[in-house]
């Protein structure tokens, strides 16, 4: 079972608030269980022999080059290698490249690692969300750099030159406008639509407001214990918790009866709120 299976799992739907951290990617996943799901899980890539390979290589090169680019002229690397001692520091330069550009390039080096990139909330760019790598394999992240929200990202690997191992490594890029995370924070974290704001027990109307002015709608509803969907409910219903799908949009989860806090959520939401302005 995958990362983001676990965390489904886990979900409590109960109308009192989810615990720190994990309710709303909990919600988030639940939400985005539809039937277009096998496009937002990772799709690792599938290794091909070499001669095809090099058939893939220049069917892309056309791909991916202007129409009036001259013959011969391959398109610009998506991974870029420099040695390190007895290292390899790869670093991603193209985030939308297909996988299997990043596969090519991994085995005209000699690697068996495979990259999938995928959509994800501003406070997920850049981040490692699952991993395949086999036993006695040793990738590390070298290093992140994520300007946010939904920014410029640049993420590297640092992989042993004498590496014989495989590695199937899924990580989240800045989503563009349009796009449905397959990855998700919580909606309150640093980047997301609605942090700094103590949404948790807010009416809906105020969330709502809360969110127009940051340029975001809420997409759907999730009602009381028991997760029904729901276009609309009253504005004066209270909300429980929040979940971002795409930029600009969330899904919200309400009550008619205010919510039962917790400790762990309370914590919760202290830490998320350090270093707001005070309200």
């Amino acid at each position: 079972m995958s990362k983001i299976g676990r965390m489904v799992g886990a979900i409590d739907p109960a109308p009192h608030a989810p615990e720190a951290g994990e309710g709303a990617r909990e919600l988030f996943n639940e939400i985005v269980a539809t039937p277009v799901e096998a496009r937002r899980r990772p799709r690792w890539p599938v290794l091909i022999p070499a001669a095809m390979a090099l058939g893939t290589a220049a069917a892309l090169a056309v791909a991916f080059l202007p129409a009036d680019a001259p013959s011969g002229i391959a398109p610009p690397a998506a991974l870029a290698f420099q040695r390190s001692g007895g290292d390899w520091i790869v670093t991603v330069k193209d985030l939308y490249a297909d996988p299997e550009r990043f596969t090519a390039e991994f085995k005209a080096r000699g690697f068996d690692v495979g990259l999938s990139v995928g959509p994800g909330s501003p406070s997920m760019a850049g981040q490692v969300t699952n991993q395949e790598i086999s036993e006695g394999a040793n990738i590390a992240e070298d290093s992140v750099d994520c300007d946010l929200p939904g920014g410029r990202c640049v993420l590297s690997f640092r992989i042993p030159a004498e590496f014989k191992g495989s590695a199937r490594i899924f990580f989240a890029r800045p989503a563009k406008p349009g796009e449905q995370y397959e990855s998700a924070g919580d909606v309150d974290a640093t980047g997301e639509l609605l942090h700094c704001v103590p949404f948790r027990g807010m009416t809906v109307d105020k969330v709502r407001a809360a969110l127009a002015e940051r340029d975001g709608t809420i997409e759907e509803f999730r009602v009381s214990d028991r997760s029904k969907p729901a276009k609309q409910v009253p504005g004066d219903w209270f909300v429980m918790d929040a979940v971002p799908t795409a930029p600009g949009k969330v899904i919200v989860w309400a009550q008619p009866e205010r919510m039962k806090s917790s400790p762990a959520l309370s914590a919760h939401i202290r830490k998320q709120m350090t270093g707001c302005p005070a309200n």
